[in-house]
């Protein structure tokens, strides 16, 4: 009887250690007061300073080195469970002390800031839903500043944009958003570290413009993404670095930085991305609508949006990645799923309606 019990020690252990810990997770998911004032207040800036601090000596990507090393020793693991037929038990928990380990890295070095409370209440925005009448005239006023940009950058209204800046410039750039609006979301971006992802041509397959590395805290932004976008998806993955990781407030505040850009391109960048997720909800509202709005946005904007649409056509692959990533989402405290993209919409609008009120 002491020898079989013995034997299964090891894994009794283990599968306890991934009981206590799914529990942990659970009950931490219920606590954003707590995860607010002693994770995202006191202990991720200092890990987040530290890892952008030294990863910023490398222009090129450790976290995406990181990923292939990880993602090969894992495969090689899974080879080693089916060649090692004579004790597959001891390469299964092996396998299992891997992906725990990374569960807890994961969530020690960022993914902790789902369970945060919600930026809205953060900066006293209204969550309520907003009426269609709101929703049309925020959308009014987007495509107004999108034509107006549009128009001062081009001087002709059918002529798209295009931005003059090489692609590192727009990353060096990036940060100064940010130092307009730390006063207002009260967080300061300190040592930059935006980058290139190393695999720009993979992502593109999968639909990706861009992605934080949780474990390196590295900003990773789409170099073949069209470059007319590529400001409003850096200020996007910065906002994840600074620790708001839901996919809405990231779209928030990535909107908000770069249209308090100084410069007219991320300005421009910002609005019309904005724009695009208004479009997608007065689409739903009402499809009549939205085909008069249409025609009220100028010809060079549409020619930009046709930009990111044959990217995507281009670069289309077989496998619907978008699917695994909505599971990841809603793992995490995203009910929406891929779809809470679209919910900075809500909060595009109700920062509007404080902003006009307040002036």
């Amino acid at each position: 009887m002491n020898i079989k019990i013995k034997r299964y020690q090891p894994f009794i252990k283990h599968s306890l250690a991934w009981i206590a810990s799914l529990l942990l997770l659970k009950f931490l998911q219920n606590q954003p007061q707590l995860i607010e004032k002693v994770y995202a207040e006191k202990f991720y800036p200092i890990i987040a300073l530290i890892n952008r601090w030294l990863m910023h000596f490398f222009s090129f990507s450790i976290g995406d080195l990181l990923y292939f090393g990880g993602i090969s020793y894992f495969i090689y693991q899974i080879l080693l469970l089916v060649i090692n037929y004579k004790n597959p038990a001891f390469q299964a928990r092996k396998i299992s002390d891997f992906l725990l380990q990374t569960l807890w890295i994961f969530y020690l070095s960022w993914g902790l800031n789902y369970f945060r409370q919600p930026l809205a209440e953060q900066l006293h925005l209204s969550q309520k839903k907003y009426t269609a009448e709101q929703l049309i005239k925020v959308t009014d006023t987007l495509i107004k500043q999108a034509n107006s940009l549009q128009y001062q950058i081009t001087n002709s209204d059918s002529i798209a944009v295009e931005i003059p800046y090489s692609f590192e410039h727009i990353l060096n750039k990036t940060p100064i958003g940010y130092q307009k609006i730390a006063s207002y979301i009260k967080v300061k971006y300190r040592v930059p570290c935006i980058k290139p992802s190393l695999f720009s041509t993979q992502i593109s397959y999968m639909k990706v413009s861009g992605y934080l590395n949780p474990f390196t805290g590295e900003a990773q932004v789409n170099k073949l993404y069209p470059k007319v976008f590529l400001p409003s998806i850096a200020s996007h993955e910065v906002a994840h670095q600074l620790g708001f990781a839901p996919e809405n407030e990231a779209n928030f505040l990535g909107y908000l930085a770069a249209s308090h850009h100084p410069d007219l391109y991320f300005k421009y960048a910002a609005t019309i991305d904005a724009l695009y997720y208004f479009l997608i909800e007065l689409k739903q509202y009402d499809s009549d609508l939205f085909k008069e709005y249409l025609k009220k946005i100028n010809i060079g904007i549409l020619k930009n949006y046709k930009e990111a649409q044959n990217f995507h056509k281009r670069y289309r692959f077989p496998i619907n990645f978008s699917k695994t990533y909505d599971a990841y989402l809603k793992l995490n405290q995203q009910k929406s799923g891929i779809k809470s993209y679209n919910e900075m919409v809500s909060l595009v609008i109700a920062y509007y309606y404080r902003h006009s009120k307040s002036e």
